[in-house]
């Protein structure tokens, strides 16, 4: 039996697109590439920011490896703030004197320092991170892990710019210095390894031996905000930086005050931040006076006592720094 064939398929109308739908097309993808094109720039790898964390990951790795050799034992958080590692050779002259200043890292940034003027921040930086008394050495042996490549600040007092950029949370690490040398206790009658107190915790005003805020000398006593929560090491503002610690205030009210010490703004107005549980990130700064501080003549802040009312950064770092006892 014979089937008729069917016919073909015959389209009404020729293939592919016409010049409407061509221009349609075009103008869409144009549409989409101005809107996406500035966010995705501003989503770019940024090789600085990328060292910077890698830089403190790698610390607070050290920072982490520390306490599990010495028994959950955090490292020293208290050398002196204007007090520089090298004093005219009196180290090496006087090692006692050393001996009595150990901490995560030894030195200060301060420019009435004997030493840290001039060449003194690239002559003997170098060195005193290496120094056994900085006691990350063993774990961080790299020195230029210790600066952040986006912090090119300088100054006629350190024209070669710092040689360290970060600090460590105030209300986290122990007690060394202040210990030996009141024999091997404090004011507040306390031995080497003991809690640094966190004095600039409760914000305004210095407050030795305060006992609202929790400070942190073990990794197991992250109980709150938890470890995934407090801040370890951040960038410090370069007018702000002089010994180890940044002083950021836990209590935070429409009338906070930032007694010292501010932030970096270096990662297009952010600053790295890395965290107990070893977690690192660049955090974007929502308020300009977070990170400018009014700068004096000779352009280094001993006690800015900036008010700084209604800033949702105060807030952000409070809640990162510690929490009530």
């Amino acid at each position: 039996m014979n089937k008729k064939r069917p016919f073909p398929f015959k389209p009404t109308h020729a293939d592919g697109f016409t010049l409407i739908e061509l221009l349609v097309v075009v103008a869409t993808v144009g549409l989409l590439a101005m809107v996406l094109l500035p966010a995705l720039a501003a989503t770019k790898p940024d090789s600085q920011s990328f060292q910077c964390l890698e830089n403190q990951r790698q610390l607070v790795r050290a920072w982490q490896m520390y306490a599990e050799d010495n028994n959950d034992l955090l490292p020293p958080n208290d050398y002196p703030w204007k007090t520089s590692f090298v004093q005219n050779d009196y180290v090496a002259n006087n090692p006692a004197w050393g001996s009595h200043h150990r901490n995560w890292v030894v030195g200060s940034m301060n420019p009435a320092c004997p030493l840290d003027t001039a060449d003194s921040y690239a002559q003997f930086g170098k060195s005193m991170y290496l120094d056994p008394n900085t006691v990350l050495s063993p774990y961080q042996t790299n020195r230029a892990g210790y600066h952040c490549p986006a912090d090119n600040f300088t100054s006629h007092m350190a024209p070669h710019g710092h040689t360290r950029s970060y600090s460590m949370n105030s209300g986290v690490g122990t007690i060394y210095t202040s210990a030996v040398e009141n024999d091997n206790t404090d004011s507040q009658h306390r031995h080497t390894g003991a809690p640094v107190d966190g004095a600039w915790l409760p914000g305004a005003t210095y407050t030795s031996g305060q006992t609202t805020w929790l400070t942190y000398g073990k990794m197991s006593s992250f109980s709150r905000p938890g470890p995934a929560n407090t801040f370890v090491i951040m960038d410090e503002n370069p007018f702000t930086i002089n010994d180890a610690s940044i002083a950021i205030p836990a209590a935070a009210t429409p009338g906070n005050t930032w007694r010292l010490d501010f932030p970096s703004g270096n990662h297009n107005k952010g600053a790295g931040i890395s965290f107990a549980d070893g977690h690192v990130l660049i955090y974007k700064w929502q308020d300009a006076r977070t990170y400018t501080p009014t700068v004096p003549e000779g352009g280094q802040i001993s006690s800015s006592g900036l008010q700084t009312p209604d800033n949702p950064d105060c807030f952000y770092l409070a809640s990162i720094t510690s929490a009530r006892r």
